[in-house]
């Protein structure tokens, strides 16, 4: 595993630089001057002493003594003015004098470090514990010479606690002065390092919200040169990010808006058929519920196994292509599928754009109006085919006035046919064109139901059917009277047709918190519940052969259809076989 050091802010850095600096200088510089200090006093010691052995020399050299007692009176007289510790040293080492034992009681002192340099080198300097007085001295030794020989030597010690007392006072002073200039050095450290890292973190500051989008404040030029320009770079590539996260961002709204609001579905793939983009459209063509497609497998998103062909045949091609798909899974639907490369500037292959077209309405539309030319066909040709016959045979032979009479009644019943036929289809065309622009009123609906039934009271005797309205009267709608009457009409007009005599037809009118519903309810033969979403198409018939043979055209109830429908209703249907029909116009109560 690889160490990774651990970040420190930089005002951080700055300052415990100066300050190990500063420190790691002072504590070299105390290091230093203690040596130096150490070595001034060593040799001012010294040299003091030197002075002072040589004074007690030239004493003993010019005072008269002429036995031990007088000796030790005048060595005694002079250690306790000079505080010093003066002893004489015979020149084989037996302690003659001491201005601080007695003589008899000492060793030989021909083995001491100071008598043995001062024998070498005329002067002896030792630092030790002392032997006589168990603690440490600082002893100098001269040789004492009387006429020309070496007689004895003069040794004089000092205590070494005063030397390093005055050592110790020195390093205190040094001390004190060395953390004095470290806490100074400590606080103009902070305010250079404040100095210099401030600005620097408000441009970390700065940075981190332009990496959040964040554009409007621009940073304040101050500081350094170098700072002040990095300041001025940074607000101006602040700007000019800015400007085009904004450019890319419109266009982005744009393209997003565009692709939302096409009725084509848009899928983009990459070479790696991972999904770039779904729009709305192709989420809701093949039923996609994932929110978040992006970035995955179009195989995860997509299980239709003919799509993921034509796509990686797209894929593979890097050509436009198209075909035209069914696919069982969406309810037997049909689909345009286009593939467009997808290629970036310097020819990279990065995918392929797919733009599915549902064509579902556009082919069943196709073959409606393939199946409308041939009804249309189908039903004129019988008419037509009849007229063309029985005038061909009036023409050629010589008929009886009643045959005559006859055959012109057939032409004159399917030119009615005709007539009736291409009425509807006029009526119908109508409908589909101005449906939004009929004139409406706003209008009792008891009157119309009234006049419909009117119509057809005298059909009805002749049948013996009952025919009854039940209606409330003060319901009100906007509607266009004629055509809701033409409405009521044919589904009349069909209950009595297909009722068998002394049956019985109610047509009733009420009003509740789903609209306004007219029901017109037979007993006549029904209809199977399989043939109730048909029964509206045009020219469909349940009983072709008994419905020419009544004389119904196929096209009553497409008319009532679209009659309802353009009044922003619809219209219903529940019936079985042998128990009757009842036909339901529900209305909107405000439109």
């Amino acid at each position: 595993m690889k160490f990774k050091p651990k970040s420190r802010r930089l005002f951080t850095q700055i300052f415990s630089t100066y300050l190990l600096l500063v420190a790691i200088s002072i504590i070299i510089l105390a290091l230093y001057e203690q040596h130096v200090q150490g070595k001034f006093y060593r040799e001012k010691i010294k040299s003091d002493l030197t002075d002072r052995a040589q004074l007690v020399s030239a004493i003993l050299h010019h005072t008269h003594w002429t036995n031990g007692n007088q000796l030790d009176s005048l060595i005694t007289n002079l250690s306790k003015k000079a505080h010093i510790r003066i002893t004489i040293i015979r020149d084989d080492g037996k302690v003659l004098c001491d201005s601080h034992k007695n003589p008899a009681l000492m060793d030989n002192h021909a083995n001491r470090p100071e008598i043995i340099e001062a024998r070498q080198n005329g002067i002896g300097y030792s630092m030790r514990q002392s032997h006589t007085l168990h603690r440490e001295l600082v002893y100098l030794a001269i040789p004492y010479e009387a006429n020309g020989k070496l007689k004895s030597f003069v040794r004089v010690a000092i205590p070494y606690t005063s030397y390093r007392k005055s050592l110790q006072n020195l390093q205190r002073h040094f001390l004190f002065g060395g953390l004095f200039v470290i806490l100074l050095t400590a606080l103009i450290s902070y305010f250079t390092s404040r100095r210099i890292s401030k600005p620097l973190e408000e441009i970390k500051q700065a940075a981190q919200n332009f990496a959040q989008g964040e554009f409007t404040s621009p940073l304040p030029e101050k500081g350094s040169l170098e700072i002040r320009t990095l300041v001025r770079t940074l607000n101006t590539m602040a700007k000019e990010i800015d400007r085009r996260i904004k450019t890319i961002s419109l266009q982005r709204s744009e393209r997003e808006a565009m692709f939302r609001s096409m009725q084509e579905g848009i899928i983009a793939v990459d070479y790696k058929e991972r999904i770039i983009l779904l729009n709305p459209a192709a989420r809701k063509l093949f039923s996609i519920s994932d929110e978040k497609p992006e970035k995955k497998k179009i195989a995860q998103v997509l299980k239709n196994e003919a799509i993921l062909d034509f796509i990686r045949q797209a894929l593979q091609r890097q050509e436009i292509i198209e075909k035209e798909l069914t696919i069982q899974e969406f309810g037997k639907r049909y689909f345009r599928f286009s593939a467009v490369p997808l290629v970036s500037k310097e020819g990279e292959n990065l995918g392929v754009l797919i733009v599915v077209n549902d064509v579902t309405k556009l082919i069943r539309l196709d073959r409606m109006r393939q199946d409308f030319v041939a009804n249309v066909s189908h039903e004129l040709k019988t008419p037509i085919t009849t007229i063309t016959g029985y005038v061909e045979t009036l023409r050629e032979e010589n008929l009886d006035e009643s045959t005559r009479q006859r055959f012109l009644n057939i032409i004159a019943r399917n030119s009615d046919r005709m007539n009736a036929i291409i009425n509807d289809l006029l009526q119908l065309s109508r409908l589909e064109h101005s449906g939004d622009q009929m004139e409406m009123q706003n209008q009792r609906l008891h009157p119309i139901l009234k006049e419909a039934i009117a119509t057809f009271q005298q059909a009805a005797i002749q049948k013996k059917i009952s025919l009854k309205l039940n209606s409330d009267k003060s319901v009100m709608a906007v509607v266009n009277g004629p055509l809701l009457s033409q409405a009521v009409t044919n589904l009349l007009d069909n209950a009595i047709k297909y009722s068998p005599e002394g049956g019985h037809v109610w047509v009733s009118l009420s009003q509740d918190q789903t609209g306004i519903r007219i029901t017109v309810r037979d007993t006549g033969v029904g209809i199977a519940p399989k043939y109730h979403q048909r029964i509206f198409q045009r020219f469909y018939r349940v009983d072709k052969a008994r419905s020419r043979e009544l004389g119904g055209t196929g096209l009553g109830l497409s008319i009532v259809k679209h009659i309802v429908l353009a009044h922003g209703g619809v219209v219903k249907i529940d019936s079985e076989p042998g128990k009757g029909s009842t036909f339901i116009i529900i209305l909107p109560k405000e439109r």
